[in-house]
């Protein structure tokens, strides 16, 4: 009977077009039937199973043994079984096979066959392990993810990873069926979600920053990627969405934003006072003062209004004001009314004053007063801004600071007075471009850190440790900006009046303004003190002689361009005087031009554009100034200025 079944041809035909193999097997498990599908599937024919009957259980992977055994075993129960297992074929490769058998009882429920089907699940279980190693990958991912149903109207969350609920605080049953609108709450008019409306319309990819909030209400930068899924008809069934937090990012980008507006905006301060100051020493009276003052003022488009004047008694002698040409008349009566109001309840200001008014913005009010006799006010000085920042430290020190030459030149115009004022001056120029060169480098690199940023990104490296790492690198060059800024504000904030002060400190502060640019030179500085020297006289205007014998030297050094450039300074005391060298290798000065170094308007710097003061404004701070003498001689390798000052 079992012949004439195997022998049946349409029977034996449609079995060998079934894509799976048929066998039977008797109760002593030995084989004597397999399907034509034997050879494809294993590589050996089938009659080496019929000779060998253990030989099917040695090709399968010996882990996998006991499971067959164990199957084999149930089946004399008379039960079905299925069961996966690895088997290798005659070529070596292993496959997945899935068999499922069936029992065959008699009457007795004694086993008389299986029959059983094999089918080759390799592909399958490839895939399957694709998926469990894709799966795993987005659940360990750094960066959340979420898949959403684009067939339904709302588009609802249908699936989100592990780094998504840390970074929202959100568990994903309590956001799966919503909409990716939740994070936003009721920020809803940002730019970033009208791109993603028209992606999804377009059905096309999008990338995006948006605020988003977690679910404890703090906000965070979101920088979404979102992709279309299609099937295999092309239509767009899901969307998934990559999620970085960029917060550290952004707050990084904000604060070099901010620093960026500070550095134009301070530099358009210098640059008008330092106009101003040009023309201070030309003012013939009060009026031509005041009127260039506030003109020179306004040239800065945050300043709205000002107004500048000398009081007498209590009451304005004289006084000039300017606004904005896009205020009407209206507002600059506004303006003036709210400087008169002020000046009746507070006449006798003797500081600074910095507020903010409701309408008209922020105000600074400078008193202008005397030097020598301090208890006398001669007038204010007050400025509106509408600047977001309103006024900086640093620009508030730097107009009183103008305001006391102000005041100076009106009290005294007398030559001494103006010529000290002109010496601190004078390096303003070098002043700016020093400072403009310590920035530019922590610029560069700030730069080059956002980059690194934007390609860490585009290269799936970053992570909180590289935006933790890249923001403390970031805010350690604004921290060395801003020391920059408190070095020149001490420097333009010293004090005009002859006071006692240590000479090495002086030297040490003034160092501070250069040396950056002398580093990047690779100028070498020495600084060597015998004595411990305390003066009397102008500190500040010192520190502008040291300044310019340092920026003479260091133009020496980098037209000469020795192998080892250096600068020694040496402080020491001889007798009454204190005395103070500064030394380069620089190549010297040419003995022709020797006697005239130090002549108003003469400089050896043509291919430099010297402007011929910074040296002739130091011999007259020294000797007119502080009763001392500058000289200069040439050494062995370079030039030596020698200041002699009594003690």
């Amino acid at each position: 009977m079992m012949n004439q079944f195997v022998e049946n041809g349409l029977l034996r035909h449609i079995l060998s077009n079934l894509n799976v193999l048929i066998y039977s097997r008797d109760g002593n498990n030995d084989w004597f039937y397999f399907s034509d599908q034997c050879e494809q599937y294993t590589g050996y024919s089938p009659d080496i199973f019929f000779r060998r009957d253990h030989f099917w259980l040695e090709c399968i992977l010996s882990e996998d043994r006991v499971q067959l055994t164990q199957q084999w075993q149930e089946l004399h129960k008379g039960e079905t079984a299925t069961v996966e297992y690895r088997f290798q074929c005659a070529d070596g490769t292993v496959k997945w096979f899935s068999d499922s058998a069936k029992a065959v009882l008699d009457e007795n429920r004694r086993l008389v066959r299986v029959d059983g089907s094999i089918r080759d699940v390799t592909r399958h279980k490839e895939t399957e392990t694709d998926l469990h190693l894709v799966r795993s990958a987005v659940e360990s991912a750094n960066n959340g993810m979420i898949i959403v149903d684009a067939r339904k109207k709302e588009m609802p969350i249908i699936y989100t990873n592990r780094a998504f609920e840390e970074l929202t605080g959100y568990k994903r049953d309590e956001v799966c069926g919503k909409n990716c609108r939740l994070l936003q709450g009721s920020d809803r008019q940002q730019d970033g979600i009208e791109k993603i409306r028209r992606a999804v319309r377009d059905q096309n990819k999008a990338n995006v920053v948006l605020r988003n909030y977690k679910k404890n209400g703090d906000l965070f930068y979101n920088h979404i990627y979102i992709s279309p899924v299609k099937n295999t008809m092309g239509e767009v069934t899901h969307y998934i969405g990559v999620q970085y937090d960029v917060t550290e990012k952004h707050r990084l980008q904000q604060k070099l934003k901010t620093y960026y507006e500070r550095e134009k905006y301070l530099r358009t301060i210098l640059g008008i006072i330092a106009d101003l100051n040009k023309m201070i020493g030309t003012a013939k009276n009060e009026s031509f003062l005041f009127h260039n003052l506030c003109q020179k003022l306004m040239v800065n488009n945050h300043y709205q209004y000002i107004w500048v004047g000398l009081m007498s008694n209590g009451e304005i002698s004289k006084s000039y004001s300017l606004g904005q040409p896009t205020i009407s008349v209206d507002r600059k009566q506004q303006y003036h009314e709210n400087i008169q109001d002020r000046m009746m309840t507070q006449p006798h200001l003797t500081t600074q004053l910095y507020s903010r008014h409701r309408n008209l913005g922020y105000c600074l009010v400078i008193p202008m007063k005397q030097t020598v006799k301090k208890e006398k006010l001669m007038g204010q000085l007050v400025i509106y801004s509408h600047y977001e920042h309103g006024f900086m430290e640093e620009e508030v020190a730097m107009i009183e600071d103008l305001m006391m030459t102000v005041s100076n030149a009106i009290e005294y115009q007398k030559m001494d007075q103006l010529m000290f004022y002109h010496a601190r001056q004078a390096a303003l120029g070098e002043l700016i471009g020093n400072m403009a060169h310590q920035w530019r480098q922590p610029i560069n690199e700030l730069g080059l850190i956002l980059q690194d940023l934007r390609e860490a990104y585009f290269y799936e490296e970053l992570n909180e440790a590289y935006v933790s790492q890249s923001t403390e690198s970031g805010m350690e060059l604004l921290h060395q900006m801003s020391a920059t800024i408190d070095d020149l504000r001490r420097f333009f904030t010293g004090s005009q009046r002859k006071e006692s002060f240590l000479l090495s400190e002086v030297i040490l502060q003034s160092l501070a303004l250069v040396q950056p640019h002398l580093n990047k030179l690779s100028i070498k500085v020495e600084l060597q003190e015998l004595d411990e020297i305390h003066l009397f006289g102008y500190s500040r205007e010192y520190a502008q002689v040291v300044i310019n014998l340092l920026n003479n030297s260091r133009d020496a050094l980098l037209r000469q361009q020795p192998s080892h450039p250096q600068i020694s300074i040496l402080l020491k005391k001889e007798g009454s005087l204190a005395i103070m060298t500064i030394e380069d290798n620089g190549g010297g000065i040419p003995e022709n031009l020797m006697d005239h170094v130090f002549e108003q308007y003469y400089t050896t710097k043509k291919d430099f554009q010297g402007a011929g003061l910074g040296l002739y404004i130091s011999r007259m701070i020294i000797e007119n100034g502080m009763g001392g003498k500058i000289s200069a001689k040439n050494i062995s390798e370079g030039a030596s200025f020698r200041v002699e000052v009594p003690l």
